[in-house]
C-alpha cells in the first residue's frame, strides 16, 4: 500500500526530497532497488515530468527523488498529481507514495 504525501514544487528552483523506507517500523535495507516517479498535470494526461529517483543510503533505506531548476521551469503553476515506484532485487513493483504535487508559480526565473 502507498503512502499518501504531498509536496510543494517552486518554480525556477531545484526540487529534492529524501524518504526512508520501512516494513512494519523496521528500515528495508534497499541495497540494489531502483525507483521512478512522474508528475503529470492530471492522471489522465499524456505526458508528464519524470524525477531522477536514487537510492542515496541503501542500508539505511533512503532513496531521494528531485527535479532541476531547469525542469521545474517548464512546470504550469497548479496542482498535479505524482507517485513514485520502487522495484526491489528481485523484480517486484510498488507503488510507494502518491499524493498532489503543488506547483507554485515563481516570479523571478
Amino acid at each position: 500500500m502507498s503512502a499518501q504525501y504531498n509536496i510543494t514544487i517552486n518554480q525556477n528552483s531545484d526540487f529534492i526530497r529524501s524518504f526512508q523506507v520501512k516494513e512494519d517500523n523496521v528500515i528495508l535495507d534497499i541495497t540494489g532497488y531502483s525507483f521512478a516517479g512522474k508528475t503529470k498535470e492530471a492522471t489522465y494526461s499524456a505526458t508528464g515530468v519524470d524525477f531522477v529517483a536514487v537510492v542515496t543510503d541503501g542500508p539505511a533505506g533512503i532513496f531521494t527523488v528531485s527535479l532541476t531548476d531547469t525542469v521545474t521551469t517548464t512546470m504550469d503553476p497548479g496542482t498535479w498529481v505524482y507517485d513514485v515506484l520502487m522495484t526491489d532485487t528481485s523484480g517486484k513493483v510498488t507503488r510507494m507514495l502518491q499524493g498532489n504535487a503543488f506547483v507554485n508559480q515563481g516570479v523571478t526565473g
